[in-house]
Order: structure tokens, then sequence, then C-alpha cells
């Protein structure tokens, strides 16, 4: 850890818990927005996958509440 890095967590760990809930926060959300390029092109390649199917009636659509319902009673 970097001499700042070590001061800033000095400085963060004497502020109040709700402060630092909320630093956290921010620092989690922060390594959210980094996304992984080979997940990326993965996802966008199943998506197109499923389209495809969906198109060429090899795969069936269900309205959304119905899938629910099942998930529901499958968990149940």
């Amino acid at each position: 850890m970097s001499d700042t890095a070590q001061k800033i967590c000095i400085e963060a760990l004497s502020l109040p818990r709700k402060s630092r809930a909320e630093i956290v926060e921010r620092l989690l959300a922060s390594l959210e927005d980094e996304t992984d390029g080979q997940a990326e092109k993965a996802w966008k390649a199943e998506i197109r996958r499923r389209r495809r199917e969906i198109r060429n009636g090899k795969a069936k659509v269900r309205p959304g509440s119905e899938v629910m319902r099942y998930a529901l009673r499958a968990i149940s």
C-alpha cells in the first residue's frame, strides 16, 4: 500500500461509522464500474445466440409473470 493510501486509511478509520460506510459504498461502486472485457464479450455473444434461437423458432419465449410463478413454485 502506498504512503498516500496508508494515510487515507488512517484518516478514514478515524471517521464516524456512518461516514466510513458511505466511503465503503463509494469505493465498492467504483470497482463495479470496471468491467471485465472478456466477460462483456461473452455476454454479448450469448445474447446474440439467444436472439438467433428465438428468431429461428428454436427457443420458446414466455411472459415474465409465468416464469416467476414457475420459479416461485420450484423453490417453495
